[in-house]
């Protein structure tokens, strides 16, 4: 069926139901960024790819909510839909759920999946209609009746991490979480999160490509430690979890093992703590006996955010393995852009070929952005293997790349110069350069949160008058999400303190529609710089290890302590990467990491 199709069944269903508005989220129900194909409806229905995407549904109108970071993608992919492009956070645009109240009649009806619409997203629509007698409905998956042909879940086994590449047992985790319950007064916490649950219990899957864990949820208490997930895919892990003291229990089980634990409970109502953007509202239901505590992020996203020292020793050592691979990847490049035939398909398969040479490799950490020229404007595009376009020995190509290592995750991006630019395209490149090197090298006072530095990598855009819609960093998991919480370098306001431990990218950059995209991305590790009369002050130590292109930049732009800040870096690189590397290699790395 066409969009259109699709549309007009899907509204069918609103009028024989009595829906007057209808909300379609990608989400699964533990609200991750990326969600197997099984859950993404608003991609079902509209044809959008971005991980960041609501649709609004009514009996004459269809629109589709996304951030700055895919407007360009949405506008192409959305053509001819039915849908309308509504560009999140722009002036004078309002966001899903303020259109969906105003679109609902008085006394009409809003309908959404609550398996997949969050406790919080639930709360905030509920307040916005209170005034004007609106009903929401939260058990109907219209999307879901109309979906022939939907994908299957995966059934790929879940496997063990070994305490060897992460650092701290399930005991371990286990224990810490529990005192922090304690501190919050919790009797059960509900944990809805994969990437959290994968992680407090040392185990991954595999749903789909660059996501390294697991349909689940978990049930902690003092007693217990409970596994609800797919049966089928624990065969390797049955004996080590219930040697651990995990119990096993079927994913549809979660709810009814939560509403038991509150119908049980005899010394007044239990203390339930969840995540409320984390958990879908339906959950809620069972948790009636309860009196529910919010956690928001959660405590294991807070505990996992700052690595341990095992997971530190070999995150150094597995970004040595990917800078190898990506100093081979460039080589490859340049003696191959002369011929013509090589796509933006072929470079990601090179990227991908390379890395998974090196020890330890998993997969792609996500799925590589291969972009030459104007696609690089698109900051998520990704080539198909038909259609995309051929490599020129001219203007630039962005590569954002990363592994999923048993030893840690990866994702780095350089924008490679393939011949002649403008003096423009020099600047803007430049300009990306010294937005990176502000963030890179400053020292902070503990307490900072990513949202007080963000403004140190927009100066250099922003005094000429340019600007990127995206944030400026993000967390990276440990062989987990490439996205992770809670720290981040945005505009967005961030309550999360950036703490020794935590990794974060630092990636501005620029984009010009129809012309050409560049960003500079490095992963860091934040650490301690002084403790003084003033305060304790940290810092960032570049983890990372791979050439900035040298033919891209304008040295005129750059000031005395930009330079000596771009050849330290280069020193280090060629210091990291030069014993791993072959005697040609060693050569072309020391021109590519010259002084300047």
């Amino acid at each position: 069926m066409s969009a259109n199709e699709k549309l007009c069944q899907l509204r069918e269903h609103m009028s024989r139901q009595g829906i007057d508005v209808y909300i379609i989220t990608k989400n699964d129900p533990h609200q991750s960024e990326n969600t197997p194909d099984y859950w993404n409806e608003v991609c079902y229905m509209t044809g959008f790819t971005g991980s960041a995407g609501t649709a609004v549904v009514t009996a004459r109108e269809a629109g589709l909510w996304t951030d700055g970071r895919y407007y360009i993608q949405a506008m192409l992919e959305l053509a001819g839909s039915g849908f309308k492009l509504y560009r999140a956070a722009e002036p004078d645009v309002k966001d899903f759920p303020v259109y969906a109240k105003d679109a609902a009649p008085p006394g009409g009806t809003i309908g959404f999946n609550g398996r997949t619409f969050s406790v919080a997203q639930a709360l905030n629509l509920s307040n916005l209609v209170r005034y004007k007698r609106v009903t929401l409905k939260s058990d109907c998956d219209l999307v879901g009746e109309i979906w022939q042909n939907r994908p299957a879940l995966s059934k790929e086994p879940i496997f063990d991490h070994d305490v060897k590449f992460c650092g701290a047992s399930r005991g371990q985790k286990l224990e810490a979480l529990r005192q922090k319950m304690r501190e919050r007064g919790a009797d059960i916490y509900i944990l809805s999160s994969t990437d959290d649950i994968a992680w407090l219990y040392n185990l991954r899957g595999r749903d789909m490509p660059g996501k390294v864990f697991f349909e689940a949820f978990a049930s902690i208490d003092y007693e217990r430690a409970v596994l609800f997930t797919d049966l089928d895919r624990t065969a390797e892990v049955r004996y080590i979890l219930s040697r651990d003291g995990v119990i096993l229990k079927p994913l549809d089980e979660a709810r009814g093992y939560a509403e038991e634990f509150c119908r049980q409970w005899r010394d007044g109502k239990p203390v339930a703590l969840l995540n409320p953007e984390k958990t879908g509202c339906g959950f809620l239901q069972a948790l009636a006996g309860c009196d529910i505590q919010h956690c928001t992020p959660d405590l294991t996203a807070e505990m996992k955010a700052v690595k341990n020292e095992t997971e530190l020793a070999n995150l150094t050592l597995v970004n040595i393995r990917d800078g190898v691979a990506m100093v081979r990847f460039e080589r490859w490049l340049r003696e191959n852009v002369q011929s013509g035939k090589v796509t933006e398909w072929d470079i990601a398969r090179k990227v991908s070929e390379l890395r998974g040479q090196g020890e330890n490799f998993f997969e792609p950490s996500f799925p590589t952005i291969a972009a030459y020229e104007a696609n690089a404007a698109m900051m998520h595009y990704t080539p198909k293997e038909q259609g995309c376009a051929v490599i020129k020995p001219e203007g630039f190509l962005l590569v954002d790349s990363g592994g999923s290592y048993y030893d840690g995750t990866t994702d780095i991006t350089r924008t490679y110069v393939l011949g002649a630019v403008s003096e423009k395209m020099r600047r803007d490149f430049t300009l990306v350069l010294k937005s990176h090197i502000a963030l890179a090298r400053v020292i902070f006072l503990y307490g900072a949160t990513g949202t007080n530095l963000d403004v140190l990598a927009r100066v250099p855009m922003w005094d000429n008058l340019m600007d990127y819609k995206s944030g400026t960093g993000h967390g990276i998991g440990f062989f987990l999400n490439v996205h992770e919480g809670p720290c981040g370098i945005s505009l967005r306001p961030s309550g999360a303190p950036l703490t020794p431990g935590m990794i974060i990218t630092d990636e501005p950059g620029v984009y010009i529609e129809g012309e050409y995209g560049i960003r500079t991305e490095n992963t860091l590790k934040v650490v301690e710089h002084v403790t003084n009369a003033f305060g304790r002050f940290l810092k960032f130590e570049v983890i990372s290890y791979c050439p900035i292109d040298l033919n891209g930049i304008d040295a005129g732009l750059l000031d005395e302590g930009e330079r000596r800040w771009l050849n330290d870096y280069h020193a280090l690189v060629y210091q990291r990467l030069a014993p791993h590397l072959t005697a040609s290699e060693q050569l072309w790395l020391a021109e590519a990491t010259r002084a300047i």
